[in-house]
């Protein structure tokens, strides 16, 4: 609970401390023992994956997450601080030398999103409906 209370939610140890009744020392050495034991992402090899790419900006990173759209899973993430065409390009490459087919990508058409899609997938890409709708208003 403090723990997602202290990701998600942003709060501070001091906080923390007050409402948990946990010292800092308490709280920190439990939150990096979570942290050290996250979970392996698995990567699924599928045929004809149709891949959903997007980035979530927050105030001090940018998560970028590539999901089959088919059912949500996610692929792959990646934590940087925005959407750079080296990363995307060296992701979908790594998507494919994984054994993931890719058929579509499907993206908000970030520039750096659509030049690394045209290199190393030879796949066909569109937006999303939200971003066609805002280009047009």
């Amino acid at each position: 609970m403090w723990f997602r209370k202290w990701v998600l939610e942003r709060q501070t140890y001091k906080t923390l401390c007050r409402d948990s009744g946990y010292s800092k020392d308490t709280l920190q050495r439990t939150f990096y023992q979570i942290l050290e034991s996250s979970p392996v992402l698995k990567i699924i090899k599928r045929e004809k994956v149709n891949l959903r790419m997007d980035a979530t900006y927050f105030a001090q990173f940018c998560l970028v997450a590539y999901q089959d759209d088919l059912d949500g899973y996610t692929q792959l993430i990646r934590f940087t601080d925005g959407e750079h065409y080296e990363e995307i390009k060296e992701d979908l490459a790594n998507l494919l030398l994984l054994g993931v087919r890719l058929e579509s990508i499907t993206s908000d058409g970030d520039k750096s999103i659509l030049k690394a899609i045209k290199k190393p997938t030879g796949t066909s890409s569109s937006k999303d409906v939200w971003s066609i709708s805002r280009e047009c208003a």
